[in-house]
């Protein structure tokens, strides 16, 4: 198996885990995706107005948005594109979620994800992530 194999087999992991921590309301899983010491960190949520810099805030989003959403329905990740560039990475993919909040209302989200990712300690680990609204049909 090519080296560049491996990478996007590594990265569709990492989504996966970014995918199945939304789906079980896992923030520990969420936040283990991250490069947690990256100077840099830079997370685009779309319903945010501002983006949130840095660890501590990505950490405070994802603890903060798992104790907010009661249950989960589905969490889904489909159209996976990812390209490796040496020790840097993006991935897209577009996803589809539904969960009742709190105030047993239902929640329906559908985005866009971007992902960059580097290598670090032989891992590949997210730096960077955007979510916005797939636009109109």
């Amino acid at each position: 198996m090519a080296a560049s194999d491996q990478d996007r087999q590594q990265i569709a992991a990492i989504l996966e885990q970014y995918r199945c921590g939304f789906a079980v309301l896992n923030a520990e899983q969420l936040k283990a995706i991250w490069d947690q010491d990256y100077e840099n960190i830079l997370y685009i949520a779309q319903e945010a107005a501002l983006p949130m810099r840095g660890w501590a805030k990505v950490r405070q989003y994802y603890e903060s948005v798992t104790e907010s959403i009661k249950q989960v329905r589905t969490m889904t990740v489909s159209d996976l594109s990812i390209d490796v560039f040496r020790d840097v990475a993006y991935a897209f993919c577009t996803f589809h979620f539904e969960g009742e909040v709190e105030g047993n209302s239902l929640r329906i989200a559908n985005g866009r994800n971007t992902f960059i990712l580097h290598r670090k300690n032989e891992m590949w680990k997210v730096i960077h992530y955007h979510e916005s609204a797939p636009g109109p049909v």
